[in-house]
């Protein structure tokens, strides 16, 4: 069994490059063609693709020869579409050596241990206008839909400890409440939530969990639960704690059938 709770939204979230209509609308008012950017966890799927005189750089927590070991078999990922990772950020670097314009990360951001200390750290790896944009699931219409919404406390409590991986709690309740939802049906509200089937089972989640707390295995997840209004909501208060100060640039809340909302924010 691969247990890889992402695979379930790959079909309705779908990127095609270069510059899909999807890629189009998370980096609006960005001159990809101009500016130099970074992006983050792109895998075979790459928002900006690479091209002639386009400076785009990609960054994983491994090598591309790595990503394409660990995604052989899996039938979402297309291995020979990965790109050449010029940037590995696991542990995050201070510096990468250069500026960016804009850093783009999609369905990322909800999987990243201390996400206020992210945050923080993509800002020292901006140009002092640049932005960090990111897209990122609303679990009103994802597979966390049984999930309880983060909270600030727990968001600083990640950063008070520097966290640098996910929790049993956040192993054990992304597995053992994901559920196979229908986006098009929750907007419709035709079906409830509680008529979508569990992913996992309460047995294999706690085995999973009980593994990250023996020490000897990061189970990837998502540690953080959002709705576009909620991290909206969560930013602001972090912001007016003086955590991480930044401007708004965009924040759009998804549309009909749309599973996921985009942020872009300025840091200060």
């Amino acid at each position: 069994v691969v247990y890889r709770l992402e695979d379930a939204m790959k079909a309705v979230v779908g990127v095609a490059a270069p510059l899909s209509d999807r890629a189009g609308r998370i980096l609006e008012g960005v001159d990809v063609d101009r500016l130099v950017g970074l992006e983050i966890g792109a895998l075979d799927k790459p928002l900006v693709s690479r091209a002639p005189g386009r400076q785009i750089f990609y960054a994983d927590y491994a090598p591309r020869e790595v990503l394409r070991e660990k995604s052989a078999g899996d039938p979402n990922v297309d291995i020979e579409a990965i790109p050449e990772v010029d940037y590995i950020i696991v542990p995050l670097p201070e510096d990468l050596g250069r500026k960016f314009d804009y850093i783009v990360a999609s369905h990322v951001g909800e999987h990243v241990p201390d996400l206020i200390g992210w945050l923080k750290r993509l800002a020292n790896w901006l140009t002092a206008d640049g932005q960090i944009i990111l897209a990122l699931p609303d679990r009103r219409f994802t597979f966390d839909l049984l999930r309880e919404h983060s909270t600030v406390g727990q968001l600083i409590e990640a950063h008070l400890q520097r966290r640098h991986r996910p929790t049993v709690a956040s192993v054990y309740d992304g597995f053992s409440k994901a559920v196979r939802v229908d986006a098009k049906s929750l907007w419709d509200g035709v079906l409830p939530a509680a008529s979508f089937p569990h992913m996992f089972s309460r047995e294999v989640s706690l085995k999973l969990a009980e593994e990250v707390h023996a020490g000897d295995t990061y189970r990837d997840c998502h540690c953080w639960v959002f709705t576009a209004p909620g991290f909206r909501s969560l930013l602001e208060e972090i912001r007016g704690l003086g955590l991480f100060d930044f401007e708004w640039v965009r924040f759009v809340e998804p549309t009909a059938y749309m599973i996921e909302f985009y942020v872009s924010l300025r840091p200060r």
